[in-house]
């Protein structure tokens, strides 16, 4: 049985123990970040994107519409201020869990849910770093976890379409890299640096 929470501990360790493993059953490597992402939600993230939070230290949103047990929390840590670090949890349906995490300065996360018992986590360490989780139909599962610590940052995402999707994405500096999948599709990947990835996954 998979849990339905993933704390910030959790995700570093899904990190640094898939080490090299990519597995991707159906894959074709062929986009970038945000490919296959709906349009309405690319704006949304660019709106997120492009807020600054002038003399605050952090920004975050919840929105929930039409739901109910569902959970949802945003957890931001950064000292001093103008740490500008933003996130957003938007949310419809029901019994559905999200969670943001953001250790550092200049990340952005951004997780979108339409369905049911669908579950969504992203972990954020250091800087600069940027993830999307869209999700579009029944017990989907789409976590993400990034360690950035250098200037550079990295740019990841999954695109859940479909019923009984599984995605684990990990990423550091300079890593860009797109999942989709629409449907009892399976994926983890751990992309070195530099890393441009695009998984397409269709029955």
């Amino acid at each position: 049985m998979i849990s339905r929470t993933a704390s910030l501990a959790s995700l570093t360790f899904l990190y640094l123990s898939i080490g090299s493993l990519n597995i991707a059953a159906a894959s074709g490597v062929e986009g970038d970040f945000l490919h296959n992402v709906d349009q309405d939600i690319i704006n949304d993230y660019s709106d997120l994107y492009n807020i600054s939070s002038g003399d605050l230290d952090n920004y975050s949103e919840i929105d929930i519409t039409n739901s109910s047990d569902s959970s949802s929390a945003i957890i931001q840590y950064s000292p001093g201020i103008k740490a500008n670090n933003r996130a957003k949890i938007k949310q419809s349906g029901h019994s559905n869990s999200a969670s943001i995490n953001q250790v550092g300065r200049n990340n952005v996360a951004y997780i979108k849910q339409d369905g049911s018992n669908n579950t969504a986590a992203i972990g954020q360490i250091g800087g600069n770093s940027e993830a999307l989780i869209s999700q579009d139909g029944n017990h989907n599962l789409a976590v993400i976890g990034q360690a950035n610590f250098s200037g550079q940052g990295s740019q990841l995402s999954i695109d859940q379409k479909g019923n009984h999707n599984v995605a684990f994405m990990a990423g550091s500096g300079g890593d860009n890299l797109g999942i989709s999948q629409d449907g009892h599709d399976f994926a983890i990947v751990n992309a070195s640096s530099s890393m441009r990835i695009f998984i397409n996954q269709a029955n």
